[in-house]
């Protein structure tokens, strides 16, 4: 996410003759080889400094050297991603309460520092839990940290500056549809239950009767457990409380100036098992009140609703349905809808029932495209409304028809727009990087021109895993086959071999 050309090590030679009597630092500040990773006595030597500042904070010397060593390998990375061809290696993180321990995210944000990371993308919404202190937290969801004594702990604000002093661009990471259950449960700030009527109806739908709670998305697990597929609860993209909710949550966020904001879950839910494919429109998830009634707005005339009303309703439409129409408003000469064009003179008047079921369907899929960059537009205002650079993580497979059909996630990416940048989740599973490159390929070729594309990947440092070939043959392959990628990310900290015991850890410890 491969030409490679082995960038040289980087380090600090001080030969200057005329410091007599000065220390010459060692070089334990260099970074190892194209990825700028820091070399192992470097990392011990700041991991002492650090276990001695936070043991005992009056140790102020242990403190200067600490800031100075930090200081050093911000420098030291910064120089040497300058000189790679990869300009930036972001990596994705979830927090968790303990991480408010004296000297924990010094720790996490030391630990992506050495491994040639210059990006984070710090998780928001947690398990339907937020990174804002429940002091402020005026949102749909709870404070991740929500205890009275710790009410004031601003986590978020914690990480940008713990991150910033490293070098780091912190980015915030939102779900964007995917509220999580914790949205629809328990009460909120007044003691009133969170699940009014106006955030029911904001739960996403299909014709069945099914709404996205009720329905597992039929996803693979992973062993830890970072973003579980059964914790999920996905809203519809026209609904005004579901818009409200989410604007004021990223309002928030941005208020605590984050480098950017990337907005994942930009997609419907996937269906389980034959219906992660759609090919009716009823397994769409169009049918909440609000996305129907925008649906039935897209009519032009009375015959172009009632038929739009039928094929909702049934899933198909027949000669039957367009005769008892024509009977009910014969003043019109045929249903009209947008995007559809009448019939001219010479064409047949009584068209194909399949003609019709085509057009319907192609109005359906369209309407639950133009619904996520709908909503998009709208909660996204706050960052660009403050200069803030946004981006969207998205499957490049998710948009694609399939069959008769289509992928229910419905991820309508070659609708978005060059204002974001582009992050595409090249997740294929082939034994070998082709797949993977076939997936940010695909993505540069639909891209407009100018558009960022900074791919997502999944791995292991040096060794193949799940049937995929390391991050680096994985990098490789991109830069080989996509030389315009300069930028590439890894999802995520916690799944990383190295780092699993160290997230585990953090994750189950109390405060």
């Amino acid at each position: 996410m491969p030409a490679p050309i082995t960038t040289k090590v980087f380090t600090i030679a001080l030969v200057t003759n005329f410091l007599v009597g000065v220390s010459i630092p060692q070089p334990t500040f260099a970074q190892v080889g194209e990825y700028c990773q820091f070399e192992s006595n470097a990392i011990a030597n700041k991991d002492s400094l650090r276990l001695a500042t936070f043991q005992d904070s009056k140790n102020l010397g242990a403190l200067k050297k600490y800031q100075t060593i930090t200081n050093q390998h911000s420098r030291s990375l910064n120089t040497c991603r300058q000189k790679s061809w990869l300009k930036t290696q972001g990596i994705w993180l979830r927090l968790y309460p303990c991480d408010l321990q004296s000297g924990k995210l010094d720790e996490v944000m030391d630990r992506i520092v050495n491994k040639g990371y210059n990006q984070v993308f710090i998780e928001v919404i947690s398990e339907g839990k937020i990174l804002l202190p429940k002091s402020e937290n005026l949102t749909a969801w709870d404070s991740l940290i929500n205890s009275e004594q710790y009410k004031n702990a601003d986590l978020l604000k914690l990480a940008i500056a713990k991150g910033r002093e490293r070098g780091l661009k912190v980015h915030a990471w939102i779900f964007t549809m995917n509220f999580g259950l914790a949205y629809a449960q328990g009460l909120d700030r007044n003691g009133l239950p969170k699940l009014t009527v106006s955030r029911q109806n904001a739960i996403a739908r299909n014709g069945n009767g099914d709404n996205t709670i009720s329905v597992v998305e039929n996803l693979g697990k992973n062993n830890a457990g970072e973003v579980p597929t059964t914790n999920q609860l996905f809203i519809d993209p026209y609904n005004y409380q579901a818009q409200s909710d989410l604007y004021l949550a990223v309002n928030e966020v941005v208020k605590r100036k984050p480098d950017g904001v990337v907005f994942d879950y930009v997609r419907y839910k996937r269906g389980a098992g034959a219906a992660s494919v759609v090919s009716n429109v009823r397994y769409l998830w169009i049918h909440g009140a609000a996305s129907l009634q925008a649906l039935r707005d897209r009519a032009e005339n009375f015959q172009g609703r009632e038929l739009i009303n039928r094929f909702l309703k049934q899933g198909y439409v027949t000669p039957t349905d367009l005769k008892a129409i024509k009977k009910l408003y014969p003043q019109e000469t045929e249903p009209l809808w947008q995007g559809r064009q009448p019939f001219v003179q010479t064409k047949q008047k009584d068209a194909a029932i399949a003609y019709w079921q085509g057009e319907l369907w192609r109005l359906a899929v369209g309407h639950a495209f133009i619904g996520v960059t709908y909503y998009l537009d709208i909660v996204s205002k706050p960052v660009f409304q403050r200069g803030i650079p946004a981006s969207i993580a998205f499957f490049s497979d998710g948009n694609q028809p399939v069959g008769g059909g289509f992928d229910s996630r419905m991820q309508p990416w070659h609708l978005f727009t060059s204002a974001y940048e582009w992050q595409p989740m090249a997740y294929a599973v082939c034994g070998k990087p082709d797949c993977i490159v076939a997936q940010v390929r695909r993505v540069a070729q639909y891209a407009p021109i100018g558009t960022k594309i900074a791919p997502i990947l999944v791995g292991q440092w040096n060794e193949p895993f799940t049937n995929r070939p390391s991050l680096e043959v994985q990098m490789q392959a991109i830069r080989a086959a996509v030389p315009a990628v300069n930028s590439i990310s890894h999802f995520a900290f916690g799944w990383q071999f190295q780092e699993a015991a160290f997230s585990r850890s953090r994750q189950i410890c109390k405060l």
